[in-house]
């Protein structure tokens, strides 16, 4: 039991990867705040922990609402005491071109993509891990937070700052017995990649032919990854830029792979 009596925070956490790691730390004993900005997708996740015999509580707000972020920090202090573990995970992705992207839209990424991050990282901190002397922070950024994807400019950008910020902020931090890493996933089947591949499948099938490993991930493999990064398992890292990506980031550009010759 990983995260026995730990108060967890994970934000993002009504689909994809954010409730693959809500259900995953809950497994392993931890009381998980789920936060979402979508009330019902709250209450379901709560919901499928609790049927299954783990501690969950409700968090339904907008994560680039700075008030809103520290209403709910306060709210979670008053009822646990604490903050062991926070997992920023919220994020949008913001598909255009940089001549097409209009400010609104580069707004939009950035405050839920970046602000958010260091919103919630700066409350919880604040309120707790600092006076604490203890704390665990997972950045959920994204494989484009190391190389850029087309039809990208500002999804990308925000992912390069979450990556940045996690750096700073370990070496803020790390004097006070913090830990802050950060995950870059790679291609994921969430709801908006599969609904994405319905729409154009034979891209997706491109996608997955340039994966080492030969598929995408499935939200579980990251959430797995999270854990790690969150538990006492890894309790010497710190600052570290992980790419869980099937090896995709491994792969030089200008080549392609080719089906394996069979073994002799």
């Amino acid at each position: 039991m990983r995260f026995k009596e730990q108060i967890v925070v994970v934000t993002g956490a009504g689909s994809g990867i954010g409730r693959a790691a809500a259900e995953l730390i809950a497994s392993e004993g931890g009381q998980v705040v789920v936060n979402d900005i979508d009330p019902a997708r709250v209450d379901a996740v709560v919901e499928r922990i609790r049927s299954q015999g783990g501690q969950a509580f409700p968090l339904a707000a907008d994560v680039s609402d700075e008030v809103a972020v520290r209403s709910g920090v306060d709210a979670i202090i008053d009822r646990h005491g604490r903050v062991d573990v926070l997992v920023n995970n919220a994020g949008i992705m913001m598909r255009a071109s940089g001549h097409a992207l209009s400010s609104e839209q580069w707004r939009r990424a950035m405050a839920v993509n970046l602000d958010s991050v260091f919103f919630w990282c700066h409350a919880v901190a604040t309120r707790s891990m600092l006076p604490r002397r203890q704390g665990v922070i997972g950045n959920v950024a994204s494989l484009a937070g190391m190389v850029a994807i087309p039809n990208g400019a500002a999804y990308v950008a925000s992912k390069h700052a979450v990556v940045g910020l996690t750096k700073a902020l370990a070496l803020d931090w790390g004097p006070y017995n913090i830990r802050i890493n950060a995950l870059c996933p790679g291609m994921t089947w969430t709801d908006l990649s599969t609904a994405d591949r319905e729409k154009n499948p034979e891209m997706f099938v491109e996608r997955e032919r340039r994966i080492p490993l030969g598929h995408a991930a499935e939200p579980i493999e990251q959430a797995e990854a999270i854990a790690f990064l969150a538990s006492a398992q890894s309790s010497a890292v710190h600052g570290l830029i992980m790419n869980v990506d099937g090896g995709n980031l491994a792969m030089h550009s200008g080549t392609t792979l080719t089906p394996p010759p069979p073994l002799a």
